[in-house]
């Protein structure tokens, strides 16, 4: 009896890490979400100081704008991504590449 049960725990156990191997135990499925302006009066509203930055090993979004800034950021990280985000369409704050190039955004005290 104690062998079916062994028997049943690592069959379980098998079917558990196929599953999480193949599909995985979080969504894949992401929207993205475009950002498309259109009117000139719109674009300059979102005129963003900014400073081309390539990224190195172990660079964060937030590493690199407190290094750029040299205090800490006058707004909130939302709004550092949201800011991100517009100035590199297409491409997520928490999805950068190293040795790629990328226009972080600059903010007076």
């Amino acid at each position: 009896m104690k062998k079916f049960v062994l028997f049943l725990v690592l069959c379980l156990c098998l079917y558990v890490v196929s599953h999480d191997l193949i599909k995985g135990t979080l969504p894949t499925t992401t929207k993205i979400k475009t950002l498309h302006i259109h009117e000139p009066k719109l674009r300059a509203k979102m005129n963003i100081n900014y400073q081309t930055v390539t990224v190195n090993a172990g660079d964060t979004l937030l590493s690199i704008a407190e290094k750029q800034q040299n205090a800490p950021l006058p707004v909130s990280i939302e709004q550092l991504i949201k800011d991100f985000e517009a100035l590199n369409p297409g491409t997520k704050a928490n999805s950068l590449q190293i040795g790629k190039t990328y226009k972080i955004p600059i903010y007076k005290h």
